[in-house]
């Protein structure tokens, strides 16, 4: 299963040694060092109606002029504590196209999973085409259970109806679950600190709903860049965030708890056995000797059948 997960890796380092003409790329992959910080709040609907909190954030630093790093991290509280990380390596021409590989972990009250593999975004306009796929190893902790693996993939599209404001549709398939996202983002002007309003709604094949709103602050050098330029030129999508809002079902929050009244039960009943057969069975030679002792007096009997 390792092995497997290695193999993706291995996939996604190929992509990144391919040979792109120089004079292809018009600008650098990363602009500069740069980050951002986020914080989202919102409610859930299962396994149980409740609030979510988050907390996130990725540094991305330039390889070169090609080739670009980013980390990223996620805390959350959704179905008890969540963390998630994912590390990046890419290239990319901020007017066409990223490729590169991506390694995640997204640990969960039901589940640690590793996931591995290549990514890539296409740029077309105001749209924007991603995808993120490969390997995941999944290993059940709510209750233990033997790691498994299995394929994973995460895609979606992106439209700016204005270079400040992104419309996105997600969906992904991992460990078995399937969902679907709507998101939007609106970079905010006049602020000290390039900032913008985020909001999401988020929803899985076993019908769990999330609803999400936030605040979504920028580093970097030019504090007056568009919104499509930080995405295209700067950090690109938060895998943490993807890889954490991917898992779902009892990845995420664990089995459901085995109902005891079965189990209970066959106890209770192997403690009240019929008891009228036994007594029955031997009241009857006693009570006819009764019979012979007392002529036939049934009272008496009676009597001493209840001794």
């Amino acid at each position: 299963m390792k092995g497997t997960a290695r193999g993706a890796l291995a996939l996604a380092t190929m992509l990144l040694c391919l040979n792109f003409p120089a004079q292809a790329q018009q600008l650098p992959a990363v602009s500069a060092p740069n980050g951002k910080l986020e914080f989202d709040a919102g409610a859930l609907t299962l396994p149980s109606p409740g609030f979510v909190g988050r907390a996130a954030g990725t540094v991305t630093l330039p390889l070169g002029d090609r080739f670009g790093l980013q980390a990223d991290f996620s805390l959350s509280t959704a179905s008890g504590f969540t963390g998630s990380t994912a590390l990046h390596v890419f290239t990319r021409d901020p007017a066409s196209y990223l490729i590169g590989g991506t390694l995640g972990y997204v640990r969960t009250p039901g589940a640690n999973v590793v996931a591995a593999g290549p990514e890539a975004e296409l740029y077309l306009g105001q749209w924007t085409l991603e995808a993120w796929g490969g390997v995941a190893l999944s290993t059940p902790t709510a209750p233990a259970s033997p790691s498994h693996v299995g394929v994973f993939g995460m895609g979606g599209v992106g439209y700016y109806p204005n270079d400040d404001w992104k419309l996105s549709l997600d969906v992904s398939s991992l460990d078995g679950y399937n969902a679907i996202e709507l998101g939007s983002e609106y970079l905010l002007h006049n602020v000290d600190l390039p900032m913008s309003v985020m909001g999401t709604a988020h929803l899985g094949q076993d019908g769990a709903m999330r609803f999400m709103l936030g605040l979504r602050g920028y580093i970097g050098p030019d504090p007056d860049k568009s919104l499509i330029r930080r995405h295209r030129e700067d950090d690109p999508s938060d895998r943490a965030v993807g890889l954490m809002t991917a898992v779902g079902g009892s990845s995420s929050h664990g089995a459901p708890a085995r109902a005891g009244g079965s189990s209970s039960q066959e106890p209770e009943q192997s403690q009240n056995p019929p008891a009228s057969n036994p007594p029955e069975q031997s009241s009857t030679p006693q009570y006819d000797q009764c019979m012979v002792l007392y002529n036939g007096d049934t009272e008496a009997c009676a009597m001493y059948a209840g001794t």
